[in-house]
């Protein structure tokens, strides 16, 4: 982060949003001294972050977005930074809502995400937002729709027909990210904490971080904590590693560079009495499953807190309640928690805002929440959702009319460089490089 250009004339709602965002997170902690500081106003960070260039329709101009999504990020930095000044963090949150597409040249493709993997649906009472990411979502298609189809074209013939509650309820029975777009509530805060539910412990100068998690927001979140430093251990099933090893192999190392690997067998007693030998040495947890694997294993993330740990876990629409087992990646649960909602009343058109950018905010989110509750003495179970982050940063105030405009032609009019992209610290570690000699010391 880095003081405000005083020259620049900027419109309503600069910069110093972001300051205001870090103090409100802050405030439970006590006073931090923030004088001096802002980041970009939201439609320059949108723009030089390259989220001009991912939202909008292919064949349309770049749109900023109505709500202050690169505010949340920034907000988040300053606030990680307030917590560990010393740590190597980066110039500013904005980057990081952008960083994956322009290293794969992703571009803007209006109801179809950036990835390529969801497409915004119009329904017989509204639109939903449909993520076909795996081969096994295109086979549960004629579940969902009653008939075969074989393409999006077809999908979207079927779609049209039906309700979006009917398919909705469906899709989610056959566990299928589907989400409808939404208008939720803004929470209070971007993650939930139970009440400690065990004494705090005294902190070791470098914590543990058992990294569970998969994809973006989970690895994300630890290596931002490993950057403050911890140190990190990321864990894997041997039948199911992390699906990111599959993709892009130089933002695979971004996030995951730095990590110890430990890989096990999740179906075997050994295995899984190693896992929980782990997890037991842990100062902070995080994961990014369903809450019913792990129980099925016989860890209970309570259990964990009460001992003294904090527990991080990341879903698409949180941990409890009907919605706890649902699947959501960051388009769609995007699209529940308000972002296309807020483009269709801005510019009159339900859009894609960004790529799948649920997913890099919830990684500061949970980084910042991880960091706090460590400093706090642990003994917490933090909740962290992927729409309700949406929705938390709808709630920080929406733009629209001339206002709107003003955002639009800000951005557009600005010459200012893109941020940098961050480097990989080295390369990420072989699966399971780390097994034998970390489980060793335990």
């Amino acid at each position: 982060m880095r003081a405000a250009e005083p020259s620049l004339a900027l419109p309503r709602n600069d910069g110093s949003l972001a300051v205001s965002v870090a103090r409100r997170l802050l405030e439970p902690l006590g006073p931090v001294d923030l004088s001096g500081w802002q980041a970009d106003h939201p439609a320059l960070a949108w723009r030089r972050s390259g989220l001009l260039e991912l939202t909008g329709r292919a064949d349309g101009p770049g749109l900023v977005a109505p709500i202050p999504l690169t505010s949340l990020a920034d907000g988040l930095v300053l606030a990680l930074g307030a917590l560990a000044p010393d740590a190597d963090l980066p110039s500013n949150g904005a980057a990081l809502l952008g960083e994956r597409a322009r290293r794969l040249g992703l571009r803007r493709r209006g109801q179809v995400s950036a990835n390529g993997s969801a497409r915004l649906l119009k329904t017989l009472d509204g639109h939903l937002a449909l993520n076909l990411a795996r081969k096994e979502d295109w086979d549960s298609l004629p579940a969902l729709l009653g008939v075969v189809a074989s393409d999006w074209c077809e999908v979207a013939v079927q779609v049209a027909q039906r309700t979006t509650e009917s398919l909705v309820a469906q899709g989610r029975i056959l566990g299928m990210a589907i989400a409808p777009e939404g208008r939720p509530p803004s929470p209070a805060c971007p993650f939930s904490v139970q009440p400690p539910l065990g004494a705090a412990t005294t902190r070791p100068r470098r914590p543990l971080v058992v990294d569970l998690s998969a994809l973006w927001a989970g690895p994300l979140a630890a290596s931002l904590l490993g950057a403050m430093g911890a140190r990190v251990v990321k864990v894997e099933s041997l039948s199911r590693p992390d699906g990111a090893r599959g993709g892009d192999p130089r933002f695979y190392d971004l996030l995951n560079a730095g990590k110890a690997s430990v890989a096990l067998d999740f179906k075997d007693p050994e295995g899984v009495r190693r896992l929980r030998a782990l997890i037991d040495a842990a100062d902070i947890v995080i994961e990014s499953t369903r809450p019913r694997a792990l129980e099925q294993l016989g860890i209970d993330a309570g259990s964990v807190a009460r001992r003294g740990a904090t527990w991080v876990s990341i879903t698409a629409y949180g941990r409890t309640g009907a919605t706890a087992n649902l699947i959501g990646f960051g388009d769609d649960a995007a699209v529940a928690g308000g972002a296309s909602a807020a483009m269709r009343r801005g510019w009159g058109e339900s859009l894609f805002v960004g790529d799948a950018i649920a997913d890099p905010l919830t990684g500061l989110v949970a980084a910042f929440a991880a960091w706090a509750s460590w400093l706090g003495g642990g003994a917490r179970l933090v909740d962290i959702a992927l729409a309700d982050v949406i929705a938390y940063a709808s709630g920080l105030g929406e733009v629209s009319g001339s206002e709107l405009s003003a955002w639009q032609a800000f951005a557009e009019a600005d010459e200012g460089p893109l941020y940098s992209l961050r480097q990989p610290l080295g390369i990420a570690s072989p699966l399971g490089a780390d097994t034998v000699s970390l489980l060793s010391e335990l």
